[in-house]
């Protein structure tokens, strides 16, 4: 039962965007579909003093459900990351 949990995740793994306005930083959360297809987000929250405290919240809105997500800095991918990782080290993870 919990490799098909793990391969349901992975088809539904999420994208996340993050991005700075002005002097605070933002996210949005869409889910990726096949064949390139970029969704409309499902979800966004915003103005976050740091790139840490954005990718924290990121951690407490997603970490139920999933265990890793897809990252977008300002339109460019910059990888996978496990959400525990965000939630115990968003500092480093900010740095990286």
């Amino acid at each position: 039962m919990k490799k098909r949990v793990r391969e349901v995740q992975l088809c539904l793994q999420p994208v996340v965007e993050l991005r700075q306005e002005a002097a605070s930083y933002a996210y949005t959360v869409r889910a990726p579909r096949s064949k390139g297809v970029i969704p409309p987000s499902s979800y966004r929250d915003g103005d976050f003093a740091t790139l840490a405290e954005c990718l924290c919240d990121v951690a407490r809105a997603l970490g139920g459900d999933f265990e890793r997500i897809y990252v977008r800095l300002e339109g460019h991918c910059v990888g996978e990351r496990d959400l525990a990782e965000l939630r115990q080290e968003p500092e480093q993870v900010a740095a990286e």
